[in-house]
């Protein structure tokens, strides 16, 4: 929910390069050839002017679809600074997907998204409708997998990121959650909360979340400015309605510091996973944070969802 160095933001784009693309062999299919590198596009969406970054890595040669991954902002963050505080933009070159990070809406620099249960874009936008809208903008510009779409969010980009599991479920393979939840308190309720809806159908969901982390509460009654439906309990909402077994697996690190609950075996080859980190606060976890690089909880978010998505795509 804070922001980040610019800074360190251009320095990291000013490190990275781009190839250009393969040549085609006369045999191959060809798929929409935009040349790998880095974009800034806008769209409209709903009369409302939007904008994002697209990454097509240099792996990218028109005649075979890759992943596409979806990274969401925290709120008062953006699409440049998500790019680069989460590691998602090095990923997807150094790993070989296509990544787009849009930015969501507000103003003096307080954008965030509508996340259904909670919005924090100010304007009430449909967020859905334009997430939905740029994958069918950036198929038509880029070859992308169908069985490899997937959402990734920090923070309030995290709660859209569960809310579109759930809207697009048909569409979306698998979401990662970072510093998230499934819903919030009800105001027009005892005790209550607002949650997402049903999915229609099931997708794998991975969450990792901090056990101190300051913003969005781990677990019930935990020192939070948002006592929201705790870790455990969204991993189980999302267990049940993949249909998983109910009775999960538990890891932990050699430290005992991360704690990995594990939800299998469920409908179309699902799969729900938590990570808890003992020493874990608000941060994106092995990213960048305003003293730098995140070093203290011995996870790096952006290859342990790279990981799971990877193993986790639409099964029919």
């Amino acid at each position: 929910m804070s922001k980040y160095s610019i800074s360190a933001c251009l320095l990291f784009f000013g490190a990275m390069s781009f190839g250009c693309s393969q040549t085609l062999s006369p045999s191959s299919h060809k798929l929409p050839s935009k040349e790998p590198g880095r974009y800034v596009e806008k769209m409209d969406s709903g009369g409302i002017g939007r904008s994002y970054i697209l990454r097509v890595p240099k792996a990218y040669d028109a005649s075979k679809p890759l992943p596409l991954v979806i990274v969401l902002h925290g709120w008062t963050a953006s699409a440049v600074l998500a790019e680069a505080y989460t590691g998602m933009g090095a990923e997807s070159d150094r790993e070989g997907f296509i990544m787009v990070a849009p930015d969501g809406l507000g103003s003096n620099g307080m954008q965030g998204w509508n996340a259904g249960f909670i919005d924090l874009s100010g304007k009430g936008a449909d967020d859905v409708a334009f997430i939905n809208s740029l994958i069918d903008k950036v198929v038509g510009e880029v070859g992308v997998d169908p069985d490899r779409i997937f959402i990734a969010g920090h923070s309030n980009g995290a709660f859209m990121a569960n809310y579109l599991g759930a809207k697009l479920s048909k569409r979306i393979a698998a979401i990662g959650s970072v510093a998230g939840t499934v819903g919030v308190p009800d105001p027009e309720s005892t005790g209550g909360y607002k949650m997402i809806p049903q999915p229609s159908e099931p997708l794998s969901v991975i969450l990792i979340h901090g056990k101190k982390d300051p913003m969005v509460q781990f677990e019930k009654n935990s020192q939070a400015l948002l006592h929201d439906v705790p870790a455990m309990d969204s991993a189980k909402f999302w267990a049940k309605n993949d249909g998983c077994v109910l009775t999960p697996l538990e890891t932990k690190s050699p430290n005992g510091n991360v704690v990995t609950t594990t939800f299998p075996n469920g409908k179309s080859g699902t799969e729900v996973t938590l990570v808890a980190i003992g020493n874990g606060v608000h941060d994106w976890p092995g990213g960048l944070n305003r003293r730098g690089q995140e070093t203290t909880t011995g996870v790096n978010a952006a290859d342990l969802i790279w990981k799971f998505f990877q193993t986790h795509p639409k099964r029919h």
